[in-house]
C-alpha cells in the first residue's frame, strides 16, 4: 500500500491507474470468455455467471483496498477518470457486451426465472 502512496506523491497516479485499468481490462475480458460455450442449462450458466461476477466483485474490492490512496487522491483530482470501482464495473460492461452469446444467454436465463416466478 505504501508503494501506491509512493507513486501517487511521486505524480505517477496515471500511469498507475492506466496499468490498473489494462490489467482489469484484460482480466475481465478472459473471464467473460471463458463462459462462452458452457452450460446449456440456463439455471446451471447463471450460476456461473454469478459466481464469475461475484469473484469480479471480490477483486475490485481488494484492489480498491490497495490503491485506496490512488481512488482518494489520482481520481478524485483528475476530470473524467472514474473511481476503480466505477472503472471496473464499466469494464465489465463493456466486456459482457463484446461476449454477445454470454449476455444473450444471461438476459434469456434472467427473463426466464422471471417468468417461471410469476
Amino acid at each position: 500500500m505504501h508503494a501506491v502512496n509512493d507513486l501517487c506523491l511521486h505524480k505517477m497516479g496515471g500511469s498507475l491507474y492506466q496499468r490498473i485499468e489494462k490489467e482489469c481490462e484484460a482480466h475481465v475480458s478472459t473471464a467473460l470468455k471463458s463462459l462462452v460455450g458452457q452450460s446449456e442449462d440456463l439455471v446451471v450458466f447463471l450460476s456461473l455467471v454469478e459466481k464469475c461476477w461475484q469473484d469480479f466483485c471480490d477483486q475490485m474490492l481488494m484492489i480498491r483496498g490497495i490503491a485506496l490512496y490512488l481512488d482518494r487522491t489520482y481520481v478524485k483530482q483528475t476530470p473524467n477518470v472514474s473511481s476503480l470501482w466505477d472503472m471496473g464495473l464499466k469494464l465489465f460492461r463493456k466486456h459482457l457486451a463484446l461476449a454477445s452469446e454470454v449476455e444473450h444467454k444471461t438476459v434469456f436465463g434472467l427473463l426466464k426465472m422471471i417468468e417461471s416466478e410469476r
